[in-house]
């Protein structure tokens, strides 16, 4: 009874998730340099120490300055003397001469950094080379990997091109359908109505920094209360006991049958405010109401090569699968000198979504098979 009296000072604000709703992101800037960061893990699996985002000191100014990515080699039991430095770059064009001398001289006043490097996803001019190989550090560039993997890759025992040898068939996601956000704001007890672009404010009326508008706020709502969900019953048990099927052959999607659910979430901590009859309120709660529903999308996932711009040898290679978020993939990490391939579920934390900063890898982060 008591939740029935709680319900009635609720507005219903009715959303409709579409299948199509599925979105299509690019490789952020800071998925690059975690994915840089999986195949300096991969090629050197017993680094005593890689972190993305470390700090190195520079001692002609006299203080420590940010590096991409670091990893730190054991060539003798308990004496560490190789320290490799990372810098990555992710730009729409090739790297010219100045911004390689830039990053050239930063690394040359680390003089604790004994391997340095430069990678890029857009390559590099000419120029740009020759100035990197006149300060001795060496250029990666990620490009797309089209070649076979008994040339590149020979100690794999693979034959046949990425597209062949590493297929990738999708995430099978949990996505609400048909549904209705009931928002929880204590001061304002009595309905009122919300517009996608109405804008989601602090409690003094300024701009929520995290959400602009409802719409943005309701995505990511739906997109939490999945991220819980997925995981429990009877989420579990659907997806085991019911197969994804095509809805038509002309459909890409594959869909379990739905169920109804309910879902409360506590939103106190996100400090959203909507602005009702002139006043700012705060949504404490809200409630979803509608169906659950498993659905597969076939995907083509990236595959991507790490070569090494003097010898064209490759780095690394890897298959990369991105997220329903702007900051998740599914990368799948191979090198050439081993036959354990890495499979790494990647999800950075909101602190890392702009910058990240010592962030530690460890090969036991990766599930691993020969």
């Amino acid at each position: 009874m008591g939740q029935e009296e709680t319900y009635a000072n609720l507005t219903p604000v009715f959303v409709k998730r579409q299948l199509s709703g599925y979105k299509r992101h690019m490789l952020t800037p800071m998925l690059v340099q975690y994915l840089v960061g999986l195949c300096c893990l991969r090629r050197n699996p017993t680094a005593v120490d890689i972190t993305i985002g470390d700090m190195v000191l520079d001692e002609s100014a006299e203080k420590e300055r940010d590096v991409d990515i670091t990893v730190t080699l054991e060539e003798a039991p308990g004496a560490i003397r190789v320290f490799k430095a990372y810098e990555v770059k992710k730009e729409k064009t090739p790297l010219d001469v100045a911004e390689v001398e830039q990053l050239c001289m930063k690394l040359h006043d680390m003089p604790s950094v004994t391997h340095k490097a430069i990678v890029s996803s857009s390559g590099f001019t000419s120029p740009a080379v020759k100035k990197a190989n006149h300060h001795g550090v060496e250029l990666f560039s990620m490009q797309p990997w089209a070649g076979r993997l008994e040339v590149d890759f020979p100690g794999l025992g693979m034959s046949g091109i990425p597209q062949e040898c590493l297929r990738y068939g999708g995430q099978k996601l949990l996505f609400w359908i048909g549904v209705n956000l009931q928002l929880i704001t204590p001061s304002h007890p009595t309905p009122y109505s919300l517009q996608a672009g109405d804008p989601i404010l602090l409690m003094n009326g300024d701009p929520h920094p995290k959400h602009a508008t409802f719409d943005e706020y309701r995505n990511e709502l739906l997109l939490r209360s999945t991220g819980i969900l997925f995981q429990l019953e009877p989420a579990i048990s659907v997806a085991r006991i019911f197969p994804a099927q095509r809805m038509d052959a002309a459909t890409t999607i594959s869909v379990t049958p739905p169920w109804p659910h309910t879902h409360s979430m506590d939103t106190t901590k996100d400090d959203a405010h909507i602005r009702v009859d002139g006043s700012v309120h705060k949504i404490e709660m809200v409630t979803i109401n509608g169906h659950l529903q498993w659905q597969r999308k076939d995907e083509i996932p990236e595959y991507i090569l790490l070569r090494n711009q003097s010898d064209g040898q490759p780095f690394a290679g890897a298959m990369v699968a991105l997220g329903q978020r702007e900051d998740e993939m599914i990368g799948i990490v191979l090198s050439p000198v081993s036959r354990t391939i890495d499979v790494h579920n990647v999800r950075l934390e909101e602190k890392h979504r702009n910058m990240i900063r010592k962030l530690k890898l460890r090969t036991s982060d990766a599930a691993c098979s020969d």
